[in-house]
């Protein structure tokens, strides 16, 4: 087997790996009840700690949540879940 070969092998069983916790995260964050909170006051321009005190969860909660969003919407950074979620909110 060609190392172009296996490489895409390998990316394929990541891939596939990558997308059952990706899903395994969702249903994390949809069952805590914060993703769609943690979406609206992140759009609103809060950051870690000011979301985190106002749903009564930890720093570290929000910030996986919000990777896990970044991952999701395929965005590039939290300036561009700003961006998005605020258009989503006035549009």
């Amino acid at each position: 087997m060609e190392r172009t070969e296996r490489w895409s092998a390998c990316t394929v069983c990541a891939f596939e790996e990558s997308n059952m916790e990706v899903n395994r995260m969702r249903v994390f964050w949809e069952r805590t009840g914060v993703l769609g909170p943690i979406y609206r006051l992140a759009g609103q321009g809060l950051n870690d700690v000011d979301i985190a005190n106002k749903l009564n969860i930890n720093e570290v909660q929000v910030q996986g949540c919000v990777a896990w969003m970044l991952h999701f919407l395929k965005l590039a950074d939290r300036i561009e879940l700003i961006r998005y979620a605020s258009v989503r909110a006035t549009g």
